[in-house]
């Protein structure tokens, strides 16, 4: 449905997408399109540092390169991501790809990606996974905008007159807490505006069972 909206007597043109401080946002008020570009921006970044993970300098430097121009570039915004189990799917997609590029194993090698993360861990240490990262980064946002009166709370908690469409529902920003937290939306106002409370449960929901990577 078309909304017409006009300043000082003029029409404001309709859009499907735009860009607003680097971040695209969509009419349909999904994330799909919004990941789909930042992992292809994080893709070229890792394309465009190619040289430099075939270099010797230290393992532990390319990771941190990686953390800094590449994993930074990915992740920006996560934080009004809507995770849908296909995006999932692309994020996890993208970390296997970029850490095997790191490692330098090919997928000729048939190294299966619980390998791939062993040796992750035996080069840097136990590490999130980039999905854990996005959990718990938006897990972090809800408690923050909860306990603080802000327009971000009202958009956040409040809601819009009319009904909702027929058949089956899309998923909301909202949903996602609930579903990785397993509480209703009482208990999560509860939980979030108790910091230390909020801070366990968070860090709980986000590490959630072992990723398949």
């Amino acid at each position: 449905m078309n909304t017409n909206i006009t300043m000082t007597g003029e029409p404001l043109e309709e859009v499907n997408q735009f860009k607003y401080l680097g971040a695209t946002l969509s009419k349909d008020g999904s994330s799909t399109a919004e990941i789909r570009i930042r992992i292809a921006q994080a893709t070229a970044a890792m394309a465009r540092l190619d040289r430099v993970w075939k270099s010797k300098i230290s393992f532990s430097t390319k990771h941190k390169l990686f953390r800094s121009l590449v994993v930074s570039i990915l992740l920006y915004g996560c934080e009004s991501w809507t995770l849908l189990a296909d995006t999932e799917k692309k994020v996890q997609a993208f970390e296997n790809k970029s850490l095997r590029k790191l490692l330098r194993i090919s997928w000729r090698e048939h190294k299966t990606n619980e390998y791939v993360r062993k040796r992750m861990e035996e080069l840097v240490g136990p590490q999130e996974t980039l999905l854990a990262t996005v959990k718990r980064r938006k897990l972090k946002w809800f408690g923050h905008v909860t306990r603080h009166n802000s327009l971000s709370k009202t958009i956040m908690q409040g809601t819009v007159a009319g009904g909702r469409r027929r058949g089956r529902q899309r998923k909301s920003w909202g949903d996602n807490i609930k579903e990785w937290t397993a509480m209703t939306t009482p208990e999560l106002l509860r939980a979030a505006n108790t910091r230390t409370e909020w801070r366990r449960k968070s860090v709980s929901a986000a590490s959630g069972p072992r990723l398949n990577l």
